[in-house]
């Protein structure tokens, strides 16, 4: 054997060594053990996987071993709320993953859209996680600081993206409108798919923080102290900070589509709407509840259905206050149930997704 041949061979040696390393770590990347992962959670208690059906144990897996386990390797988060629904938890978190890797944003655009949404809930695990994901990612302290406290960041010593993502979540989440000045100046820096990314990820983590406030899901018992109290300082917004009125033109535009997350939206509104998980009343009055506070009209009358009723009243408050109060909750729970609750916030979260993609368009909500 010549010299030349035993170093092609020996070189053909080192690369399919590298490969088969490259995906025994991918593989163990993706294989992470759930065995003994014990979820928290407070209003709703956290599970241990040996107490989960199949279905749920598939769903942790799916959570823990996705894409989204490079982030979520614990299932923190809201999954033990959406494991009392393991099917339609299922849709929900393959819709995160559309959502985040289909988007074309950049990571700190990202994470600048999901703590403009966290902050408008005052949602307290929200901004514990992203954060620090935040920081990571190179969105300035200062900004971080402004959001934090409900004030506008200096956009001018911003970069010309982050600046515009800030414009469109802050008039999306506190106008519920898009106007045509800012549509405009957004379509030219952002370009078509990365703005309705930016509007999809504020309302999707809107829809995150709804099951995060419900549950009062509480911080990891080893949060680091600076983190926890950052966290815990957010203020909750009173009713006129939550709500603007908009000023500007508003004009009809054409509709934007992702398709990857259209097809994931449409599949967790199959999973969330079927009789089984909500009864027909129920499904009505809450996307009713969602599409008034984006339309701004009257409230609905009353529905003469008594679990429909006390659907109606949790998901006001909630829209209206960012949270519920014991009672409510207490009075959801009797007539609904735990899953019959989570799949009243996924379907409130669905229908909040759509309006905020309709008021992209120019259009008033429609479900």
């Amino acid at each position: 054997m010549t010299t030349r041949v035993i170093r092609h061979v020996a070189a053909r040696f080192v690369i399919a060594a590298a490969l088969a390393a490259t995906f025994d770590v991918a593989a163990q990347s993706q294989q992470l053990p759930i065995e003994n992962i014990q979820l928290r959670g407070d209003r709703f208690r956290g599970l241990h996987y040996r107490e989960m059906t199949e279905e749920q144990r598939g769903l942790l897996y799916n959570v823990v071993n996705s894409a989204r386990a490079v982030t979520n390797t614990t299932g923190n988060g809201p999954f033990n709320a959406l494991l009392r629904t393991p099917h339609v938890g299922e849709q929900s978190q393959q819709l995160g993953n559309a959502i985040r890797f289909s988007s074309g944003l950049s990571g700190r655009l990202r994470e600048l859209a999901t703590l403009m949404a966290g902050r408008a809930w005052t949602s307290t695990y929200e901004w514990y996680a992203h954060e620090r994901y935040a920081r990571e990612e190179g969105i300035d302290a200062a900004v971080i600081a402004a959001i934090a406290e409900h004030r506008k960041p200096d956009l001018t010593a911003m970069p010309a993206e982050d600046a515009m993502v800030w414009r469109v979540a802050d008039e999306l989440l506190y106008t519920r409108r898009i106007t045509d000045a800012t549509y405009r100046e957004a379509l030219a820096v952002l370009g078509e798919r990365r703005l309705l990314s930016t509007v999809t990820i504020a309302a999707y983590y809107e829809y995150v923080s709804m099951l995060l406030n419900v549950d009062r899901y509480p911080l990891p018992a080893d949060a680091p102290p600076a983190a926890a109290a950052a966290a815990h300082a957010l203020v909750p917004l009173t009713a006129a900070e939550l709500r603007r009125e908009p000023h500007g033109a508003l004009t009809a535009r054409p509709a934007l589509r992702n398709e990857d997350t259209a097809s994931a939206l449409e599949a967790l509104r199959a999973s969330v709407t079927r009789d089984t998980e909500l009864p027909a009343a129920v499904r009505a009055l809450a996307a009713f509840a969602v599409m008034a506070q984006w339309r701004g009209d009257a409230r609905a009358p009353g529905a003469h259905h008594p679990t429909a009723e006390t659907a109606y009243r949790f998901a006001l408050e909630l829209l209206d206050t960012r949270f519920v109060s014991d009672a409510t909750f207490a009075a959801a729970l009797d007539a609904l149930g735990e899953r019959g609750i989570v799949n009243l916030m996924v379907l409130m979260g669905y229908s909040n997704i759509r309006c905020a993609q309709q008021a992209l368009a120019g259009a008033a909500c429609v479900l």
